[in-house]
């Protein structure tokens, strides 16, 4: 299927078109984002949403089951860089409510798509997934330089944190700057709730009952810091005598070296490896602690996933701008492994933290993210426009 392919059928039905833009075949939270938007307009009677994957199935298999309301299009050149240049013949036939997309290189062509007349949305919208320029330099970061170059005929710019915000208006032109603001990434708190409690897999309920576990998730990169976490799980030990897991969820490229770094430390017994996870939350609920290693995030939505499921104690690095509004949450006072452990230790003995997670949980709906993308005034300190 293609972007827009009977569009017009379908607005007899529904007044207003959204196209919800996901070029990646992977899970991370830029897509989860999107899809929350994706699902939040949807369930709306007036609205008809399109989500575009500019890769292939895999890229619709890794953003997981969506409600039957909403369309999904595959298939334009794989999801790489330049793929969305394929997008223009299918953009000219088209109009849009709202068109709403969070990675540069594609809020990057839309915007340039829309101010030359091949996108005719009436609402444009480019959320910033991190801050792209702390992460890169030479010349991969003369290459995002250019990207938002293009930014400026967007009706909004959404960053994530008020330090994203900050950063951006480095490098944005003017007329981008204009429509910058800042909105804190939703969650489906119900959602959360209902999966996280459904039966634990065997495996994992033999696991939880064995020893309490540190729940560890994320892509296994080296900007999440995921041997930090099995230095931690060490201190821990050689500090209290006490006898923890950590279950790491996630998968990528260091997967083996992980295995080899834990054997080094003895602790293959107590590092439990479970890959990606359609539904994580069963055993973040099961958990004793949750932990966050990343050097750095545009904002880490694990967390209010964790907080959503209750986990007593969440601990984190000061990776992402305004962490400290969390309700609840314990952020290291620095990036080395004595200071995370210490947060560890805090939480671990100062007893069940979850009570404090409502109000951080109840600020954050998807509903309410969507009407802010639409235009509905912000209660958000810097917020929308």
């Amino acid at each position: 299927m293609s972007f827009g392919e009977n569009s017009e059928s379908l607005q007899l039905m529904k007044r207003k078109l959204a196209l919800v833009a996901i070029p990646l075949d992977i899970r991370g939270g830029a897509e989860t984002i999107l899809k929350l938007v994706a699902q939040a307009l949807a369930r709306r009677p007036d609205w008809y949403v399109e989500i575009g994957f500019l890769g292939g199935q895999a890229a619709g298999d890794a953003v997981g089951p969506l409600q039957d309301e909403i369309r999904r299009s595959y298939g334009f050149g794989g999801g790489k860089a330049m793929s969305e240049l394929l997008l223009a013949p299918r953009l000219i036939r088209h109009r849009y409510d709202l068109v709403f997309s969070s990675h540069t290189r594609v809020n990057s062509f839309l915007a340039a798509a829309r101010s030359v007349g091949v996108l005719k949305s009436r609402r444009l919208v480019a959320r910033e997934s991190t801050v792209l320029l702390d992460r890169f330099n030479g010349p991969r970061a003369l290459t995002y330089r250019a990207l938002y170059a293009a930014y400026g005929s967007q009706d909004m710019v959404v960053a994530q944190t008020s330090y994203m915000n900050e950063r951006l208006r480095d490098v944005l032109p003017r007329r981008a700057i204009d429509k910058l603001c800042t909105l804190p990434n939703p969650v489906d708190e119900d959602l959360i709730v209902k999966m996280s409690t459904e039966m634990l897999a065997e495996d994992d309920a033999k696991m939880i009952s064995r020893r309490p576990q540190i729940v560890w998730c994320g892509r296994l990169i080296e900007v999440k810091r995921p041997t930090i976490a099995i230095d931690v799980l060490a201190e821990i030990r050689r500090r209290t005598g006490e006898d923890y897991e950590l279950s790491m969820v996630g998968a990528g490229p260091m997967e083996a070296e992980l295995r080899a770094y834990a054997g080094k430390f003895d602790l293959d017994s107590r590092i439990n490896m479970l890959g990606q996870r359609d539904n994580p939350f069963p055993l973040f609920r099961a958990s004793r602690a949750g932990l966050l290693t990343s050097a750095m995030e545009g904002f880490p939505n694990v967390l209010l996933e964790m907080m959503a499921c209750r986990i007593p104690g969440i601990v984190t690095t000061p990776c992402a701008g305004d962490l400290d509004t969390l309700s609840g949450l314990e952020i290291s006072a620095g990036f080395g492994v004595l200071e995370i452990a210490d947060a560890l230790l805090k939480v671990m003995h100062a007893g069940d933290r979850s009570a404090l997670y409502g109000e951080t949980l109840s600020e954050r709906s998807p509903g309410r993210f969507a009407d802010m993308l639409l235009g509905a005034p912000s209660p958000y300190p810097g917020g929308s426009q």
